[in-house]
């Protein structure tokens, strides 16, 4: 296929995408940290370069390709809060200008599929800012669904291959929803390959999988991150986890969702149904019944895995795609009447400004609702890595000079007593900050079973047997917390009270496991 050369309008359109969706992440990006959130891939990505790696060397269950990718920033760019959100804000410029072309080629005009694309740059990385799973993990999903609709009508296979390998990368960021989208487009594939009897096609899907499954066993191999581990840690531990979480929603609970939280996603399913039966149909609308048709099933794969995952609301980026696609569908229409695309314009501006004000403005991501946004601390007075950061937490919204003074007060301890010690912390930029060599064993720290194995669990001991290793290889003799953790963090490993606990400061903790390590064997 020959590949399109953009004329000078698209390259101005795509050039203004790439301008905002950086610019709307820096800014909304930097206001304010959730630090479990925040920080959960600084310090971890960092460490790549020191030789640390995800699985093999400590326990994660979601965010693996998000590692690795933001380790390429830091080594390009360096270690900071500028390269961190580069790497966010260059995924919400891809996926809105994804979002163009899909429109475009959809048949809606360059200024109207620039406007929705703008649209989805608003509500899609910048509620959280900073490197995210979720949000990679449905940003790719979805840019496979738009790759997906792009093989089928071209027949192309460059798009076959960008699909199955973004449904990939959405894998490797977190498994659910792509595991979701993974059945769905497998089975439209199948059908398609069954519908064109070509075996070409479904040899080319064979082929594609084949040689990016291989890829990745072969990364494996030559990391030395166990097949066995990321199996457990990725794909076993995951699955039981939601098994559990499975029985957490009701259809009571899920209705309720469809008519509040989700009122404005489940409206637009039922237009874009009505719009599906009443059009008439022909060849050029069918495509466009089938690129409708699977935003359906996106929609309502989104809206159940949001309720499933019980996490903070992500996925209102879909309004502007699914009003692009109303308004797609209405052009052709025998109704086709301006007052309806004015309508939907009107709509989209309402509901694009609606959750840009709750999720970016008032940062409900963070927590920020009621807080004041403007009473910040500029983060460089903590340290240089993270200037450009305006530090705000929920936690201490009402004294933040105490947090801050508090963290640099605990960093200047750490720098000089750092020797055979590991640091726990949600604050995951402060092994960074004192240059330590010694990563923990886990990257989040979460008393709920999501982030590891707790007790009732069967991969329970496959943990304390991991993390009892990293102790004894690293020559761990000294554990330091920073509240809210504490010893009860990892105390699971040791059947005797045998640490030593002293007070630091006021958050920062020092637990002497000296005389622990007979209880390690």
């Amino acid at each position: 296929m020959m590949i399109k050369v953009l004329n000078y309008s698209e390259k101005i359109n795509i050039f203004l995408i790439f301008l905002f969706s950086f610019i709307v992440n820096y800014y909304y990006g930097s206001i304010g940290v959730f630090p479990i959130d925040t920080f959960a891939f600084f310090d971890s990505a960092n460490f790549i370069s020191k030789g640390f790696l995800p699985i093999r060397d400590y326990w994660t269950s979601n965010g693996f390709f998000v590692d690795i990718f933001q380790s390429l920033f830091f080594k390009i760019l360096g270690v900071n809060w500028y390269s961190y959100l580069f790497h966010s804000s260059l995924i919400n410029f891809l996926f809105a200008a994804f979002t163009y072309k899909f429109f475009k080629n959809e048949g809606l005009t360059k200024s109207v599929s620039l406007f929705y694309s703008l649209s989805v740059a608003i509500l899609a990385y910048p509620p959280v800012g900073a490197p995210f799973p979720d949000h990679h993990s449905y940003i790719f999903s979805i840019i496979s669904i738009y790759s997906l609709i792009l093989t089928i009508k071209t027949q192309s296979n460059l798009y076959l291959f960008i699909t199955i390998l973004s449904l990939t990368i959405a894998f490797l960021c977190k498994q659910v929803p792509a595991g979701f989208f993974l059945i769905l487009i497998g089975a439209y594939l199948i059908y398609f390959s069954y519908k064109k009897k070509d075996k070409s096609f479904l040899i080319h899907i064979i082929i594609y999988s084949f040689l990016i499954f291989f890829s990745f066993i072969l990364f494996l191999f030559i990391t030395k991150i166990g097949i066995k581990d990321f199996y457990i840690q990725y794909i076993s531990f995951p699955l039981s986890i939601g098994s559990e979480r499975s029985g957490l929603f009701t259809i009571k609970s899920i209705l309720y969702s469809l008519t509040s939280e989700f009122k404005f996603l489940s409206l637009l399913v039922l237009i874009i149904f009505l719009l599906i039966i009443k059009i008439k149909k022909n060849n050029q609308i069918k495509k466009k019944i089938f690129s409708a048709t699977l935003f359906i099933y996106v929609t309502i794969i989104s809206i159940l895995n949001q309720e499933m995952m019980k996490n903070q609301n992500v996925i209102f980026f879909l309004l502007p795609i699914l009003i692009g696609i109303t308004h797609n569908l209405i052009t052709d229409s025998k109704n086709k009447i301006k007052l309806f695309v004015s309508l939907l314009i009107i709509f989209n501006i309402f509901v694009t400004f609606k959750y840009h004000e709750r999720f970016n403005e008032n940062r409900k991501f963070m927590d920020f609702r009621n807080i004041n946004k403007s009473d910040y601390i500029d983060a460089s007075i903590i340290t240089n890595k993270l200037r450009g950061l305006k530090w705000i937490t929920s936690k201490y919204s009402s004294n933040l000079k105490f947090e801050v003074d508090l963290l640099k007060e605990s960093i200047s301890f750490l720098k000089i007593n750092k020797n055979e010690s590991m640091i726990i912390t949600y604050y995951q930029f402060i092994n960074s900050e004192i240059d330590h060599n010694i990563y923990p064993p886990n990257r989040w720290y979460t008393s709920d079973g999501v982030s590891y194995p707790i007790k009732g669990n069967k991969y329970y001991e496959n943990y304390v047997e991991f993390f009892k290793k990293r102790l004894t290889e690293r020559g761990i003799k000294i554990i330091y917390t920073i509240d809210p953790l504490d010893k009860n963090t990892f105390d699971f490993l040791f059947k005797t009270d045998c640490m030593e606990t002293k007070k630091i400061n006021k958050i920062l903790s020092q637990h002497d496991i000296t005389n622990c390590f007979a209880n390690l064997e």
